[in-house]
């Protein structure tokens, strides 16, 4: 009994407690109206039938909401008048059909006769999911027609646009009531040593995009504008603000950490899962002090807790100060994208985060993938040290030639490799949909060339000899000669 008591406070004591507080959670919620009212008016009318058969949106992100859309002019419709149930979809994605409803009205004069028609839209489950920018939708039926017309004018700047079959629809009235929303939830919590930063933006199954932003010093070191949700972790002493900018409005959060000096300078090593924040049990820890240029071993242990921490020498001053320290974290089944991480110590406690990518599956985040990089000389030996540039991301290779990328999926990258010794090797990747995907790389010493030794090609002109009479005396030139000689 006594040995189990034993067993259990020294596990406690290799897994220090870390506190953690609650400095904000808000949910946030941002509209802006963008709908409007416009006509086209067309230019000369010539002969033939022109049909509405879609719609199409400028911005379809200023368009998440849409309550009706109403076209009408002087033209007839395919559609009986009353109510009628039609399909609609996405031009580029035609097997997700959803249902519109789509009411007909005839507008008649005193004699009964059809002078124009409208067309009120309503679009059931409407969802843009991560569409951005120009896009286009269809109708399982045909809706209105009307005589064609050469250039017609529409105003710029609207939210929607009637699609027809030449894009030349004649003269007729749009109104859409639309808008522009988001929704948020933000928290952002404080440990003894970071920031815990999860903004959800995927709230009841729809994806809201905003811009997060992270500053020091009112300087921007980090940016996120996408629609899915996200968990960002910061040291202290990365960040003091965070900002969250919706359609028309912008949160601050300002953050403040204070600390204390100690007697003891402690520095504490969280080796944590990339993906998933979870702490890593039985990574080894390697720290070296520089001293004069050289490394010596300070310590190399395994930490089964995946939280390690050591009192070291403060560093500077010179002796018996060290230069600086090297930290080195490596862990079975993972990789670390940051194969040393050069560090030093002052009077203040020091806490320093290792992010670790596992090395099997694919990201938490299904609309990202992995790019394993193996990078190799001619012999297969790994290449360590490699500065690899894939999109825009740089990271290098660790001491199995290795490193791996996080990226978005379906898309085309170029990467780069370079190190002294090798000559530069560049590419392109086409990226599809698989969680995982691996490019191995051969670089090849740069060869120094010679300058080779000239070789004749053709008998040189050497001088000209010294001229002499019969008597051994030299003469000038030709003319002396033969007149000393004949």
């Amino acid at each position: 009994m006594k040995k189990l008591i034993i067993v259990l406070l020294f596990v406690g004591l290799l897994i220090p407690a870390v506190s953690a507080e609650i400095l904000y959670d808000e949910y946030i919620s941002d509209y802006s109206f963008t709908g409007a009212s416009y006509e086209v008016v067309g230019g000369i009318s010539y002969q033939g039938g022109n049909i509405m058969n879609g719609l199409e949106f400028p911005d379809i992100t200023k368009c998440n909401d849409i309550s009706y859309i109403v076209v009408e002019g002087k033209y007839g419709s395919y559609l009986d008048e009353g109510q009628h149930l039609v399909e609609y979809w996405f031009t580029d994605d035609t097997e997700n059909r959803k249902t519109a409803k789509i009411y007909i009205d005839h507008i008649r004069n005193i004699l009964g006769s059809i002078t124009s028609t409208k067309a009120t839209i309503f679009l059931y489950d409407w969802e843009i999911g991560d569409r951005v920018g120009r896009n286009e939708i269809e109708f399982s039926e045909l809706i209105l027609s009307g005589n064609r017309y050469y250039a017609p004018s529409r105003p710029s700047g609207m939210p929607v646009y009637v699609k027809s079959t030449d894009n030349k629809f004649p003269n007729h009235k749009v109104t859409i009531s639309c808008g522009q929303y988001t929704q948020n939830h933000i928290t952002i919590e404080s440990t003894d040593y970071d920031y815990i930063i999860e903004l959800r933006r995927v709230i009841s199954g729809k994806a809201y995009r905003t811009n997060l932003v992270a500053y020091k010093d009112s300087e921007e070191v980090y940016f996120d504008g996408s629609n899915s949700d996200k968990t960002c972790y910061f040291l202290h002493n990365q960040i003091d603000e965070i900002k969250l900018i919706t359609l028309s409005e912008t949160h601050s959060y300002p953050l403040s950490t204070s600390t204390s000096p100690t007697e003891d300078p402690t520095v504490t090593v969280y080796i944590k899962n990339s993906q998933t924040g979870a702490l890593i049990a039985d990574a080894n820890v390697v720290i070296d002090a520089l001293v004069n240029g050289e490394y010596h071993p300070v310590v190399n242990r395994t930490e089964p807790s995946g939280i390690f921490s050591i009192n070291l020498q403060p560093t500077g001053g010179g002796k018996p100060n060290p230069d600086g320290y090297r930290l080195i974290v490596t862990a079975d089944g993972y990789n670390n994208p940051m194969p040393e991480i050069n560090f030093t110590v002052d009077d203040y406690k020091n806490y320093i985060y290792c992010l670790l990518d596992p090395i099997a599956g694919g990201p938490v985040n299904e609309n990202k993938t992995f790019i394993d990089f193996f990078v190799r000389d001619m012999f297969s030996n790994p290449i360590s040290g490699a500065t690899v540039k894939f999109g825009k991301y740089t990271l290098i290779t660790n001491s199995a030639g290795y490193t791996v990328f996080e990226v978005d999926k379906n898309n085309n990258y170029s990467w780069t490799i370079s190190k002294s010794g090798y000559g530069p090797l560049t590419g392109n990747a086409v990226i599809g949909n698989a969680p995982r995907h691996t490019i191995n790389t051969v670089l090849a010493p740069i060869v120094t060339p010679t300058t080779p030794t000239s070789i004749q090609t053709s008998p040189s002109i050497a001088p000209t000899s010294t001229m002499t009479a019969p008597t051994g005396e030299p003469v000038s030139n030709w003319l002396e000669w033969f007149a000393a000689h004949f």
